[in-house]
């Protein structure tokens, strides 16, 4: 191994890197955090020693593959409107906004934000009814995180749930519960 190779990794490390690099800076162009320039020249500056096409290449190849993910993405997205509009309003609202809350804003869903509750559930229930159940949801999801730092006995920290919000499913208490739990593990 040659002092180059030390001092900068392998080769597959510095090829890992690059795509490593290129789906990091893509994801921020789709999101409209960055322009495409910018980010090639970020990319040469961070990981020097590539021709300057093969940037371009990784960053195409990034972008093709964030597309592809993106239709998976507003397919589950789809997939779960579909499901929420099948509940009750409290547990409807608590479907879409408790993914919202959790997962809208991670790099997985590359910049598609949150569902907006009035285009998905809108021609079911009136706007006062989903900006209540909203408020409902807040304060169990609320309640369930402050739990985490609790006791981890699930049936009677379904039981407190049950008696403080009344109306919603077990599946919707359990799923705050469990995010509660899952933050201060």
């Amino acid at each position: 191994m040659g002092n180059a190779d030390r001092a900068d990794g392998t080769r597959e490390d510095r090829e890992s890197g690059l795509r490593s690099m290129a789906m990091h800076f893509g994801g921020r162009v789709v999101e409209g955090k960055d322009f495409r320039e910018a980010v090639l020249e970020r990319m040469q500056a961070n990981l020097p020693g590539f021709p300057p096409e093969r940037y371009e290449a990784e960053l195409d190849a990034a972008l093709t593959r964030i597309d592809e993910e993106q239709v998976r993405v507003m397919s589950r997205r789809e997939q779960l409107i579909t499901e929420a509009r099948q509940l009750d309003p409290l547990d409807a609202v608590f479907t879409i906004h408790y993914f919202n809350r959790r997962f809208s804003d991670r790099v997985g869903e590359y910049g598609l934000g949150r569902i907006n509750l009035i285009d998905a559930l809108g021609d079911l229930y009136s706007r006062e009814q989903v900006t209540e159940a909203v408020h409902r949801c807040d304060a169990l999801i609320d309640e369930a995180i402050r739990m985490g730092y609790g006791s981890w006995e699930h049936e009677s920290n379904m039981a407190r749930l049950r008696r403080s919000h009344p109306g919603f499913s077990d599946r919707s208490l359990s799923s705050a519960l469990d995010w509660g739990h899952l933050i201060h593990r």
